[in-house]
This record gives C-alpha cells, sequence and structure tokens, in this order.
C-alpha cells in the first residue's frame, strides 16, 4: 500500500512536471506526455467508436487539440481529466458526424498487444457487477458490440467515471434516457454472460 502511494506520487509529480515544461514550449515533455497517454486515448476513442482507424484518428486529432492549447491548460482538473474529455469530445464530434451509423460486430483483436485497456474507475464499477463471474474480455466483446445508444453511455458511466449529467449533456438526451439505457446495457451484459457459460 505504502509502496504504491510513493508510486502513485512520483508518477503525478512527473505529470506535472511535463504539463509545465510542455507549456513552456518544451517537445520533448509535449512528447513525454504524447507517450504517457497514447494507450489511454487510443482505448478511450477504440471502445466508444469501433473502429481501429477512427480510434487511431481520433488519437492523433486529441494530442493536435492538446499541442495547440495546452498553454491555456489552467490545471482546474488533473491533466488526465482534460484529455480525457478533449478525446470523448471529440469522439461525440465523431459519431454525431455520421450520417446512418449501421451498428456492426466489432472483435476486439483490432485492438493490438501494444494498447491495453486503461479507464479511471474500472475496478469500482463494472468489475465489482460482473467480472466476479466471467473474464474482463467476455464483458468488453459485449460492451464493444452493444448499439451505440447503450454502449457509450455505459462507457462514460462505468469506464471513464462520468456523471449522468455529464452523460447526459455529452449527448444530448434526457438524464431519464441516459439511466434507461444505462440499466438496459448491464441488464444486457448479465443475459449475455448467461449464454457464455
Amino acid at each position: 500500500m505504502e509502496r504504491k502511494k510513493r508510486i502513485d506520487t512520483e508518477k503525478s509529480a512527473r505529470n506535472g512536471d511535463l504539463v509545465s515544461r510542455a507549456k513552456t514550449g518544451d517537445k520533448t515533455a509535449f512528447e513525454g506526455l504524447v507517450k504517457m497517454y497514447s494507450k489511454y486515448v487510443y482505448t478511450t476513442a477504440f471502445f466508444i467508436l469501433r473502429d481501429s482507424h477512427e480510434a487511431e484518428d481520433v488519437s492523433q486529432e486529441v494530442f493536435v487539440k492538446v499541442y495547440l492549447s495546452i498553454e491555456g491548460f489552467r490545471g482546474l482538473s488533473s491533466f488526465k481529466t482534460w484529455i480525457r474529455k478533449l478525446t470523448v469530445n471529440t469522439c461525440i464530434d465523431k459519431l454525431r458526424l455520421r450520417a446512418k451509423h449501421k451498428d456492426k460486430k466489432v472483435s476486439l483483436d483490432k485492438i493490438t498487444e501494444e494498447y491495453e485497456v486503461v479507464f479511471t474507475k474500472f475496478s469500482q464499477n463494472l468489475e465489482k457487477n460482473f467480472f466476479q463471474q466471467e473474464a474482463v474480455k467476455d464483458v468488453l466483446k459485449i460492451v464493444v458490440n452493444m448499439e451505440e445508444n447503450y454502449r457509450i453511455p455505459l462507457i462514460l458511466r462505468d469506464l471513464q467515471d462520468y456523471s449522468y449529467r455529464e452523460i447526459a449533456d455529452l449527448v444530448n438526451k434526457p438524464i431519464g434516457t441516459i439511466k434507461t439505457n444505462i440499466h438496459r446495457a448491464r441488464k444486457l451484459i448479465k443475459e449475455k454472460l448467461k449464454t457464455y457459460k
């Protein structure tokens, strides 16, 4: 426990140093931030968009936005929170641009070995509800193949720790609809997990 706390403190200090230096135009520091957060940004984008190429495009777009606006980052939230919000908003914008989106089945094999699944409150939310019974990959397979109106609110709530209000604002739907869709998504996961047994 003490060791983990020390590692988290060191990582936070390194992160703060990189952000401070990047704000002054230090390109090496910016590259360090890209290296530190690229997997996180890509994975978040992949689970929202369900397309590896679009997730790569969003990753590049997010880091361009970070590069162009890091001077204005005031530190009112953590850098990770800021980059998460940029990523989710960029994904939502990309989804809005899709005129007619046909849901398609997606394979998790598109996430290559170089990317890892990184979410903020992963162990506290979906894990406590479902992972005692099944492997993480089975649950993520179900989530990534859900309809968009279930998948996105569930990812934002259970994997990214957004509030219901924040989700409703992001996807422009009433909070009641968001709660209902998240409840139905969780129910779908439970039902589909029964078929995996």
